[in-house]
């Protein structure tokens, strides 16, 4: 069963679609907080990963006014280009430093060069597709199980250095290793054959896992956050409390500070409590000298900090 007649099939066209919306959600919370360089970071590769599914899904099409054998090349440089930058992520999104030539030399040679030299060079020879599709993906096949393998002792090392504590990070380890795992089986499946659902079944099982993980992340930082600003907004009350009776600060007096720290002017406050502006200059004057300062800002900072 295929996307609108296309020769997306259905199965890569609802993967495609689910990694789309929480790429929606993930560029909102990214919005947010844009010094989170990690999820900057996985928001390049899970784009990767749907122009991968988009590219790989579509073409080759009949259809397009463009020639097969230049789609070809599209479909398999942004699997290709998708691989490298996905080995990059490893390297900086968990810091292992061991992965470095993997990173840079290694994806050049053993990603790049063979696609050039084993794919598109006898692609053009011979236009013989599966010839090519299975010369290529030897030497990234073996590339993978050695990243693998360099991988899993770099997360070894992690563990023993105890970095990973935190429960939410063992959970992101652990989905991006089964991410890892999944897409090292991609030359496996290509040098059999053009088996679309098969192929990214199978390729995104660990993205999307990934990307389940970010979600919860996500949540939990959020929580986290609100229970930090809610236990920070509790201390500074707190503290006001405290230094109320420190500075010996009258009940009317008080009233005033409370008033003063959501912003409101003179006239406000004097509505407010039923007295002049003039009597809240008064009062406001008197709380200046008890305090030792000489503004409102002054005040506010200095009633909110701990002596």
């Amino acid at each position: 069963m295929y996307f609108l007649n296309t020769e997306m099939h259905m199965v890569t066209f609802v993967i495609t679609s689910f990694e789309v919306i929480m790429l929606l959600f993930q560029i909102i919370y990214f919005l947010e907080r844009k010094s989170d360089r990690k999820r900057l970071l996985y928001l390049i590769l899970l784009i990767a990963v749907i122009l991968y599914n988009v590219c790989s899904g579509f073409l080759p099409d009949k259809n397009l006014p463009i020639p097969i054998p230049i789609q070809n090349d599209v479909a398999y440089l942004v699997a290709f280009g998708t691989s490298m930058y996905f080995v990059w992520y490893f390297y900086k999104a968990f810091d292992l430093k061991r992965l470095r030539f993997f990173a840079t030399y290694g994806s050049v040679f053993f990603l790049l060069l063979p696609f050039v030299l084993f794919f598109v060079l006898p692609y053009y020879l011979t236009g013989n597709l599966k010839l090519s599709r299975q010369l290529t993906v030897v030497i990234p096949f073996l590339y993978g199980v050695a990243f693998i393998v360099a991988t899993t002792r770099a997360f070894i090392f992690k563990f023993k250095q105890r970095e990973y504590s935190d429960s939410i990070k063992r959970q992101l380890v652990i989905a991006a290793y089964l991410a890892l795992l999944c897409w090292v089986t991609l030359p496996v499946i290509v040098f059999f054959g053009d088996f679309q659902v098969l192929e990214h079944s199978v390729t995104n099982a660990g993205f999307l896992v990934m990307t389940v993980v970010y979600v919860r992340t996500m949540i939990h930082q959020s929580r986290r956050e609100y229970e930090i600003l809610k236990t920070s907004s509790q201390s500074r009350d707190d503290l006001m409390t405290e230094n109320f009776k420190t500075y010996g600060l009258t009940m009317r007096e008080i009233e005033i500070v409370n008033l003063l720290r959501k912003g409101q002017p003179y006239k406000i406050i004097g509505a407010e409590l039923n007295i002049s502006e003039k009597t809240v200059a008064k009062h406001i004057s008197n709380i200046f000298a008890k305090v030792e300062v000489t503004n409102k800002v002054e005040l506010i900072n200095k009633l909110e900090s701990r002596h």
